[in-house]
């Protein structure tokens, strides 16, 4: 059945809009279930993000496969995953910014191009096992930006709410029971801080701002994900079709949020832009529009990958693979580069898709978007920070929340026992050892059951000529996991007097 601006069953052009209306907010709740339990369904139902996954590890996973399904559909209704089930698309729409933005006005046709080179980049770079270019996935920006900055904020805004309304006697009871109910299913029982997190927001308000110069200006010029869905959509059974008792009135093509439409070629649209909004029919006056069958390949426009795109992309791709190996961050011998159980670089370089759900599922924020500990190449893979968090010993989520296995699913009897690095004792810091102070902190709270830090009890003097007894830890190498609770516990301000090292084990 076509859906067309008539009546058809009951169904006219209001009733497919507000079908699709409730599709995007059901869409978008989805994705805010999948997130708070950092499930990787979400990231498996990513064609893009798969496929370069395949091609840089050259490995299958199985869950990848559920992104096969995605493509299917494309296969049938074109681009509608960008303009029904995206859910930083429907963010895009819900902040279109129509108001403020001046009139509507096409940009230059080669602007869509640089989607395809960033599609073509994304795919040659995985080719050298090279996944950094994945940042620009939109699932993983949604589920980073949330990650790091929303949900961090929002629990910061709460906290702040409850710590006034604790103020009032009478309250202090009800909000107790509030926090109560939605902690920790909903936040965390303790306020989680992370790095980045304003780069990332403010990355995430860029994008939503580039509304202001067109609408849907990521879905257009830049979106990979969309540029892969433009691709199939030239072959989707379900195409928006215009018959001859078309006026050329223009409505359609100043409705479009994608400027798919031309009337300078009878107000056809380009299926490989269309996102399948209905916005179109909407606006027809003639109902001369509608969205059925077309079996033929839609022609190929001047913006679409040809040749010269292609040569871009991978271009662009070995040059940054190039720089990214040779520049001075790309060293690794960087002792503070402490990865989750059961990684290795050689995984997170071809593996890792920077979706940041390792970053979601760990409870104590531990892991942590990499900076310079991984080179430019591993930019915003997962690291252990012990000093903000530390590796849990009863907790093995980072491997069943990682949707790629860049983070092995190790079962929790064997994750207690891999090691990510170990500790050692910076004499010139610890308590005990430079300033004759009692202190054994680190001592109490290693996890491991024989205990990796031990207490050698000694005799010391003190400034004044005293003497006094002390008992002074010293780190057994082979029975440390590099957990981190010692480093994260120690009362030392500023750098901790324990620290964890990656030496041996990435």
């Amino acid at each position: 059945m076509a859906v067309s601006q008539k009546n058809s069953g009951g169904w006219n052009t209001r009733s497919w809009l507000n079908l699709r209306t409730t599709v995007q907010i059901l869409a978008f709740l989805g994705f805010l279930v999948l997130f708070l339990n950092a499930l990787p369904l979400l990231m498996c139902l990513d064609p893009l993000a798969m496929l370069a996954n395949l091609i840089a590890s050259r490995s299958f996973t199985p869950l990848s496969a559920l992104a096969l399904i995605m493509v299917a559909l494309s296969l049938v209704f074109g681009r509608a995953w960008c303009g029904w089930l995206c859910p930083l698309g429907t963010m895009l729409e819900w902040f279109s910014f129509n108001r403020w933005r001046k009139k509507q006005s096409r940009r230059p046709d080669w602007w869509r191009s640089v989607k395809y080179i960033l599609l073509m980049a994304i795919i040659a770079a995985a080719v050298f096992s090279n996944l950094t270019l994945m940042v620009l996935d939109p699932l993983t920006i949604m589920v980073r930006t949330f990650a790091l900055s929303v949900w961090p904020g929002l629990d910061a805004i709460l906290t702040a709410i409850e710590s006034a309304l604790n103020n009032v006697p009478a309250l202090g009871d009800s909000v107790a029971r509030f926090d109560n109910a939605i902690r920790p299913w909903l936040f965390p029982t303790e306020s989680l801080y992370y790095r980045d997190g304003l780069i990332f927001a403010l990355a995430f308000i860029g994008i939503i701002s580039l509304n202001l110069v067109a609408e849907r200006f990521w879905c257009r010029y830049i979106c990979p994900l969309g540029a892969f869905y433009g691709l199939t959509a030239k072959i989707s059974l379900i195409r928006r079709r215009v018959d001859g008792n078309c006026t050329r009135c223009k409505l359609c093509q100043d409705t479009c949020p994608t400027s798919a439409i031309d009337r300078k070629k009878d107000c056809s649209s380009d299926p490989g832009e269309c996102i399948m909004c209905l916005k179109c029919m909407d606006s027809c006056p003639c109902a001369t529009s509608d969205f059925g069958r077309a079996l033929a390949p839609a022609r190929w426009n001047t913006y679409d990958p040809g040749l010269r795109q292609a040569l871009m992309g991978m271009g662009a791709a070995a040059i940054l693979a190039i720089l990214f190996r040779v520049t001075p961050l790309a060293r690794r011998d960087n002792t503070r580069l402490i990865r989750p159980p059961g990684s290795t670089e050689r995984a997170m370089a071809s593996r890792c898709i920077r979706c940041g759900q390792c970053i979601k599922s760990c409870p104590t924020a531990a892991i942590q978007p990499s900076q310079a500990e991984a080179g430019a190449e591993g930019l915003w893979t997962p690291v252990i920070v012990p000093r903000i968090g530390f590796c849990q010993y009863s907790c093995n989520a980072c491997g069943q929340a990682c949707p790629v296995q860049a983070i092995p699913p190790l079962p929790l009897k064997e994750k207690r026992t891999t090691p990510i690095g170990w500790a050692f004792i910076d004499r010139n810091r610890c308590l005990p050892w430079a300033d004759n102070q009692p202190c054994i902190v680190c001592e109490e709270m290693c996890p491991v059951p024989d205990k990796a830090i031990i207490l050698n009890t000694v005799e010391s003097e003190n400034a004044d000529g005293s003497r006094i007894k002390l008992q002074r830890p010293t780190v057994v190498k082979g029975r440390c996991i590099g957990c981190g609770l010692c480093e994260y516990k120690c009362p030392v301000n500023g750098e901790a007097a324990i620290r964890v090292q990656s030496y041996g084990y990435n």
